[in-house]
């Protein structure tokens, strides 16, 4: 019998994020740009060790300062690298550049080390004392608490609201100090007017980031309210939360983005968090999710209150159908993961999509199972949908493939055609989210097919 084929449907056009190694190699090009101005420029440096080392101090700095478009949330950023990239690589490259800069005053005297050992120690402790050097030694100091903090955090257990205020004023405070230092120290950044003049303006142009993050992001937000229409418990772990617009003012948004929802009462807090649609876009003046309880922040879900105003900042993310196109569509959810994917599906039942679907659903156990009777209402209203569960734990009341979403099941569910041919949505926890993709990979399927998130920003 001849396969029937439906023709590729894509939304509204919009150009599919970068893929993490795409976006991992135009960072790295724009962080060595500097360095080879300041060559065209003229800079002479001097043996093998110090070419090196200046290129280093160059690009380190220059991927410091590009850490803040990465994380601030600006919309012409997040569309280009894709949010689940962009914070991706914000934390790799941190980890990189923080231990760079502990390093930094160590790399600068090594050499002494070698040529006059009874001297290195007095000029460490004298390249980190001097007083031209004082701004890089309190960026330096400020740095190495960051870094510690980040190390520690979960044994300080320091709270999201409280890690997130901390980094974003630290990060503004080693780019002002570290500008200053740039510019005022070492001999490739006092040689040329214009490329100090190129430091000052991409620390301006960080801090401004963080400063619109933290005082007119709130104002924007305070202009377009929410409130709390209902809000229940769906599984033994998870909450359904409703929102509503309260006011006239424009909103829109695609299935499968997410928001950062402050409840507080008071844009100005900083008590945001991440949460992903679980609606399709038809059902706005209405916002929909669902939220795992997971501790601190949601498991304080039940005390919200109806018509309690909320305040959004987004939509955020390319978790969303708009520029693919695909002969198929395969969902694959773990655990809170189904909370994009419901909305995803939600949106190909208006569309009334006519191609094949596919939902992987994945818990530990049947009472973490969600919107059940919904998604086999929607076996019966698309032409060719399907689900299949997994739960690490049998369950005599459900029907589940038992262990884990392995690659055996994907080979399983998918033909090698489908393989090369549709779109795999993949998202769930950090874990879960690798294990799939890498095992989609293997099976065959091409990198620029498999779209994921992984629910993790803190």
């Amino acid at each position: 019998m001849a396969m029937t084929t439906f023709p590729p449907i894509a939304l509204p056009s919009r150009r599919p994020p970068l893929t993490f190694r795409q976006l991992l190699m135009a960072y790295i090009a724009l962080t060595l740009l500097p360095y080879l101005w300041s060559l065209a420029q003229g800079l002479e440096v001097r043996g093998p060790y110090q070419l090196l080392l200046t290129m280093l101090n160059i690009a380190m700095f220059a991927a410091l300062l590009a850490q803040y478009p990465l994380s601030g949330r600006i919309a012409a950023v997040t569309r280009i690298a894709g949010v689940d990239n962009g914070m991706h690589l914000h934390r790799k490259a941190g980890e990189i550049v923080g231990l760079f800069f502990l390093l930094h005053p160590l790399l600068i005297v090594a050499p002494r080390f070698f040529i006059a050992p009874q001297k290195a120690s007095a000029d460490l402790w004298s390249s980190i004392t001097t007083g031209e050097a004082s701004t890089g030694a309190f960026a330096w100091s400020i740095m190495t608490v960051f870094v510690l903090m980040s190390m520690y955090r979960e044994k300080l257990k320091l709270g999201y609201e409280a890690w997130r205020i901390s980094h974003g004023v630290a990060l503004a405070a080693v780019a002002i100090l570290g500008t200053d230092h740039a510019v005022s120290v070492g001999r490739h950044g006092r040689y040329n007017g214009w490329f100090d003049f190129m430091w000052i303006v991409l620390c301006v142009f960080a801090v401004a980031i963080v400063a619109y993050t933290y005082f007119v992001r709130p104002v924007l937000q305070k202009k377009r309210p929410f409130k709390v229409v209902d809000v229940q418990k769906v599984s033994s772990s998870d909450w359904s939360l409703t929102l509503e617009k309260d006011g006239d003012f424009p909103f829109a948004y695609d299935a499968g983005q997410f928001l950062w929802i402050n409840t507080s009462g008071n844009p100005f807090m900083r008590t945001e968090h991440p949460f992903s649609l679980a609606s399709s876009p038809t059902s706005l003046p209405r916002l929909s999710f669902i939220i795992r309880e997971l501790g601190d922040y949601t498991a304080k879900l039940s005390s919200l209150k109806q018509g309690q105003r909320v305040y959004v900042d987004g939509p955020y993310g390319v978790f969303t159908l708009n520029g693919h196109s695909a002969e198929g569509i395969a969902l694959i959810a773990g655990g809170a993961g189904i909370g994009p994917i419901l909305g995803l599906l939600r949106q190909l039942q208006d569309l009334q999509d006519a191609r094949p679907i596919r939902l992987i659903y994945g818990n530990r156990n049947a009472e973490q199972m969600v919107f059940q009777d919904e998604i086999l209402t929607a076996e019966d209203s698309l032409s060719d949908f399907k689900q299949t569960l997994v739960l690490e734990q049998p369950s005599p009341v459900m029907v589940a493939r038992p262990g884990f979403i392995s690659q055996a099941l994907l080979e399983e569910q998918f033909s090698s055609e489908q393989q090369g041919t549709w779109l795999f949505y993949v998202c769930g926890p950090p874990v879960m989210v690798d294990a799939v993709a890498s095992s989609l990979r293997k099976i065959g399927v091409p990198e620029h097919r498999i779209v994921f998130e992984r629910l993790s920003f803190g």
